[in-house]
């Protein structure tokens, strides 16, 4: 394997343990009485400033003007996917469907569609280590989150917001490596600034700044920094090193760290069918990214 693509699959595991921090802190916001809407704008927003404050302090500013320049249509055509119609059709999802459909249906579309896209675009159909991957992953996810209130599977309004919030952030994988989005600091402001101004307008009448206290503002920084700013910063990365498919695949891992968090920090308890199911989902990742199965036919 090369050196490259196992940092791709560093950064893809880095993002997916940045990502796992969502529930943990989402929760406790929630019980605080910020609506998904307020907490995906605030989070983003917050991310904005904190990586303004970055450029500022280092003097990123001419960097920063020159890629907003020459990739302003390609951010904000990622952005609108990447956090606008992700998050937006999450949150409406959740209002008439259960957290464990939602999550099982966005994760299952984003990897089912991630991996169609790159077939599409290079003109081919699954092979069979990615049926494999894809295959194993959906089970797996489905054994970590049936046992949440069970998974339903009928055809209504949540389940397709839910799916359609998968295709956005597919999409946005895709996209950011065909279009050549890159990675660092200019790259994540402008992301941060056109996803404030999607988010803005579901959420513009539900602003009430002065109703945040400051452990709740803390909750919002800490939700800023890890999984907006590291989580995003951490995808970009890895989709310059390696593909779309195999950093959607990799980040499949989120559920699992989430599952560790919220053990750690919240005293939740998780069951065998979860472990399994992540065992499930690390094994398709293994046989995706290290071709075991196909080295031991080789020498068989």
């Amino acid at each position: 394997m090369k050196a490259t693509r196992l940092s791709g699959i560093i950064y893809a595991l880095l993002a997916a343990i940045f990502n796992g921090t969502v529930g943990v802190f989402s929760v406790k916001l929630f019980q605080s009485g910020l609506s998904p809407n307020q907490v995906a704008f605030y989070k983003c927003s917050l991310g904005l400033i904190i990586i303004s404050l970055i450029v500022f302090s280092f003097r990123k500013g001419k960097a920063l003007v020159t890629f907003f320049q020459s990739k302003w249509i390609v951010v904000a055509v990622c952005a609108f996917f990447g956090f606008f119609v992700l998050y937006h059709f999450e949150t409406n999802a959740y209002v008439t469907t259960n957290v464990s459909t939602v999550v099982f249906i966005l994760f299952g579309s984003a990897t089912v569609f991630s991996f169609l896209l790159s077939a599409i675009s290079e003109r081919r159909f699954f092979n069979v280590k990615e049926i494999q991957a894809i295959v194993l992953s959906i089970v797996g996810l489905y054994l970590i989150f049936s046992n949440d209130g069970g998974i339903n599977l009928s055809l209504d309004k949540g389940l397709i917001n839910a799916a359609l919030a998968g295709l956005g952030y597919g999409l946005f994988l895709f996209l950011s490596k065909k279009l050549k989005l890159g990675s660092g600091i200019p790259q994540m402001c402008i992301l941060l600034l056109f996803g404030s101004i999607y988010l803005y307008i579901p959420v513009h009448q539900e602003l009430k700044i002065s109703d945040i206290s400051p452990q709740v503002t803390l909750i919002l920084i800490l939700l800023a920094i890890l999984p907006t700013i590291g989580g995003f910063w951490c995808t970009t990365k890895a989709l310059t090193l390696t593909s779309s498919q195999s950093v959607q695949l990799i980040e499949l891992s989120e559920p699992i760290f989430a599952i560790i968090f919220s053990m750690v920090f919240l005293g939740q308890v998780s069951t065998i069918s979860q472990y399994i199911g992540g065992g499930l989902v690390f094994f398709a990742i293994f046989l995706h990214e290290f071709n075991i199965l196909p080295r031991r036919l080789k020498t068989a």
